[in-house]
């Protein structure tokens, strides 16, 4: 008679590292199985692909070290999960839990003498908590960091992550049958990263980061300097623990800013847990109808607008995959507030884009963007050329992406049409709009 399983199902958690349901698991006594299933095709971008396939591969060896296979599906999550179940004979299924319940799943497995097993991950504090009232601005974002904060600063004081592997997990291991030992790790199409995926590299750029800290505050401003820690991926993918992140700087003197920027991520989490309605249309004071331009909106995803700072930055999205989030804020203000974009527009091409894209953040930065977070529209001024003399005051980064403008100097870079007729802009485009008719 064949030997009753525990089914680990990967998810947005592909680490060993302080890995809840992979603890969960291993305290059942039963040997253990891994399960992933790629998630839906609509939204699994080459790079996405790419880096889910090199954390899968990081993860599998990881595994392996500890006698676990790792199988990798494709199809309906619920009836891969269920089907995989019924081959290993498990007893119970082990993940981290969706915020939905998972009800149909749970059902299902049921039926066949299964139970399915939920643990928190993914948050440093549980929603439903700090989220106030039904905004988003930054005194909502205020109110939740010092509440949030401090629930976490007392939680995590002496913080240290289970022990992996436990020492019984050896003797557990060896009574799983033959049959199931063996899983592969299908072939994928090679893709551009420009940030690594897998365990191995998120625990290394953790490292990287670190020493960088006291200039954290002053370089993620600036994006000439490569002054962001680059690890929102790892933390959207699962492949770095957010307790780790968190407690890595907890105990240097520097850590204001990093433990302030898991705090927005982690705000906006529990936001759309509490109001999911908003996540895609705008508060309900807030919402109108309103038709794309479609010649602006193919302009700013081409980044062919005329305004360097703009241009360079979107460049970079398309290119990589990537932007620090100085100029994400930038990209999308000047889209709603100088182009006239409707953020929803806005947040599906970064929505296509972004390597770390994450509902919830995309959402809610895009929407503050278009000044929806009160209860009144906050239409403030926004002067691009201002504001690209701010975050690339020498315009380091605006040459390094722009290439046809690298001759220009500090001054006449971030408005070379002032300098059009003096200068040869090698064909870089005027301005599509005049941003202070706006």
């Amino acid at each position: 008679m064949s030997v009753p399983t525990t089914l680990v199902w990967f998810r947005q958690d592909l680490r060993t590292d302080d890995q809840p349901a992979l603890q969960a698991a291993a305290r059942s006594g039963r040997p253990l199985l891994g399960l992933y299933v790629w998630p839906n095709e609509g939204m699994l971008t080459a790079r996405r692909r790419y880096f889910i396939w090199q954390s899968l591969r990081d993860l599998q060896a990881r595994l392996a070290e500890c006698g676990i296979p790792l199988h990798v599906r494709e199809g309906n999550p619920v009836q891969a999960v269920v089907e995989t179940a019924a081959h290993c004979r498990a007893a119970e299924v082990v993940c981290a839990s969706d915020g939905a319940g998972q009800g149909a799943l749970r059902a299902v497995l049921e039926k066949q003498g299964c139970r399915l097993h939920s643990v928190a991950d993914g948050l440093l504090q549980p929603p439903f908590q700090f989220i106030r009232a039904p905004y988003f601005n930054e005194p909502a974002f205020a109110a939740f960091q010092v509440a949030w904060q401090a629930a976490c600063v007392e939680q995590y004081a002496a913080w240290q992550a289970s022990a992996w592997p436990p020492p019984d997990l050896a003797a557990q291991q060896q009574r799983l049958p033959e049959n199931l030992k063996t899983a592969g790790l299908p072939v994928v199409p090679r893709a551009v990263l420009t940030i690594p995926g897998g365990e191995t590299a998120a625990r290394r750029q953790l490292a990287e980061f670190l020493p960088r800290l006291p200039y954290y505050p002053v370089l993620r401003s600036l994006p000439a300097q490569h002054g962001s820690s680059q690890l929102s991926p790892h933390l959207v993918f699962g492949t770095l623990s957010v307790r780790r992140a968190w407690a890595a700087a907890s105990n240097t003197p520097d850590a204001a800013a990093w433990q302030e920027a898991l705090a927005r991520r982690e705000f906006w989490r529990h936001y759309f847990r509490q109001y999911p309605d908003v996540l895609r249309q705008d508060l309900p004071e807030h919402r109108a109808a309103g038709q794309a331009n479609q010649t602006l909106l193919a302009a700013w995803q081409q980044g062919i607008t005329g305004y360097p700072l703009a241009d360079a930055a979107m460049r970079l999205l398309r290119d990589t995959g990537w932007l620090p989030h100085s100029l994400r804020r930038f990209c999308a203000a000047f889209f709603c507030r100088v182009l006239g974009g409707r953020w929803q527009d806005g947040a599906g091409w970064f929505a296509r884009q972004l390597l770390d894209f994450e509902p919830a953040a995309n959402s809610g930065n895009w929407q503050l963007a278009a000044g929806l977070g009160g209860k009144q529209v906050e239409r403030q001024p926004f002067n691009p050329v201002v504001w690209s003399q701010k975050l690339d005051p020498d315009g380091q980064f605006i040459r390094r992406h722009l290439p046809q403008l690298a001759h220009l100097d500090s001054r006449r870079i971030h408005a070379p049409w002032l300098a059009a007729a003096e200068v040869n802009t090698n064909g870089y485009p005027a301005p599509v709009v005049d941003y202070r008719a706006r």
